[in-house]
């Protein structure tokens, strides 16, 4: 289908049933909230009935795709979604936003996008401001700070991230580095009294879907560094879902997504011995990644600490179709560091033979991480057969 241009920004209801009308939520919480506060809330967090929402409205999704999806959004709150198109990338976050008493919206990118206007705004032939989606939906999200907003762009890479979203990108990292009492920068400093002093809230999360194909384009380091990405590439066409009546949705309140620390310095459990054993690991990868300069800073290093320490809120959730129990640090491996590796040569060659054996280690042993053997060996495989490889299918 050709693309359109589009002046409104999509409505969820337009393409999905309409969930029941929410009860009324507390009263809103503080944008920082204490650790204390934001586990109570998880306490009453139900991903099961997530899971019993999405298959009941006939989409199907592994649970550890729905259990990974949740926890990067509360680790931090920008995730790309990619794979094979018709797997439900897009369909995703507004299933999870139905089913947990959220809001979502839709925007398609479109491929003349080489600023930011169409996401923060522009000024008109008249110099009167005209604010861009992301802006309104923004300022929607902080005076509604007791529920949660996701904004997704669809199609993210028909045009190129770095041109249109790299200011928004400086906007998501700044958050990491804020002390609790400094002020946040707006998204649009130029844009007057009115939208000037907008800016992204805590209760704010942006999701990108992304097809990896010849008409679309890569992503740069820079944006991959900043974002959990969750591959959807396992098609069952025998499973069709639905068939059950559509329970209620929940009712979370903002408190449930948002994150508990915003590095690991500052998290509460940062002495937990999980995070003694993300670091370990981290190390060990870092010194493969190194010789072919692929090795990442503390800033992967606290997301993928912090991933395994919300995913410990929510431990049976990780597991496969069949049951299997998959490890957090192994989905965050393959979310934060794979998408990384991309080239040909020898230098990608050899990376990919150690880290192949440093994931499925050879005699015999049970493999230490099988999801990231799993895309290692099909990055090696496409290698051999292409002479270039990377992480997307």
């Amino acid at each position: 289908m050709p693309l359109s241009l589009v002046s409104d920004v999509a409505d969820v209801n337009d393409y999905l049933p309409a969930a029941p009308t929410p009860a009324a939520l507390a009263a809103a919480a503080p944008v920082n909230q204490p650790a204390g506060a934001v586990a109570s809330v998880m306490d009453t967090v139900d991903i099961q009935a997530v899971l019993d929402y999405i298959e009941a409205r006939g989409f199907h999704f592994t649970p550890w795709q729905v259990a990974s999806y949740i926890t990067a959004i509360r680790t931090k709150p920008f995730v790309i979604l990619a794979g094979v198109s018709g797997t439900g990338k897009s369909a995703l976050p507004r299933l999870v936003a139905d089913a947990t008493g959220a809001v979502a919206t839709t925007v398609p990118v479109r491929p003349d996008w080489n600023d930011s206007s169409e996401l923060l705004g522009y000024k008109n032939l008249k110099s009167d401001f005209e604010p861009g989606h992301l802006l309104q939906f923004a300022r929607e999200a902080a005076e509604n700070l007791d529920k949660q907003y996701f904004f997704l762009l669809d199609e993210m890479n028909i045009a190129r991230p770095e041109y249109y979203f790299a200011e928004v990108l400086s906007r998501i990292e700044e958050a990491g580095v804020l002390l609790d009492d400094e002020p946040a920068t707006p998204l649009k400093q130029d844009a007057g009294d009115e939208w000037g002093k907008v800016v992204i809230p805590s209760n704010l999360a942006i999701v990108g879907s992304v097809n990896m194909d010849e008409t679309t384009f890569g992503f740069s380091r820079k944006v991959l560094d900043r974002a959990f990405v969750i591959e959807f590439s396992d098609v069952d066409l025998s499973l069709i879902g639905g068939g059950g009546a559509v329970a209620a949705p929940q009712q979370w309140h903002a408190d449930a997504w948002r994150r508990e620390g915003a590095t690991l310095a500052g998290h509460p459990r940062s002495g937990d011995p999980s995070v003694v054993r993300v670091i370990e690991t981290l190390t060990e990868l870092n010194d493969l990644l190194q010789p072919a300069q692929l090795h990442f800073g503390y800033r992967v290093r606290d997301e993928i600490a912090m991933f395994v320490l919300a995913a410990e809120q929510q431990p049976d959730q990780f597991e496969s179709m069949e049951g299997g129990q998959i490890d957090p640090l192994d989905l965050a491996i393959s979310m934060k560091v794979l998408p990384r590796i991309q080239g040909s040569g020898p230098t990608i060659s050899n990376l990919l033979k150690q880290l192949g054996e440093w994931a499925q280690p050879s005699g015999g042993a049970a493999s230490a991480f099988p999801v990231s053997a799993q895309r290692i060996d099909l990055m090696q495989r496409r290698l051999v057969e292409t002479g270039f490889t990377n992480y997307w299918t």
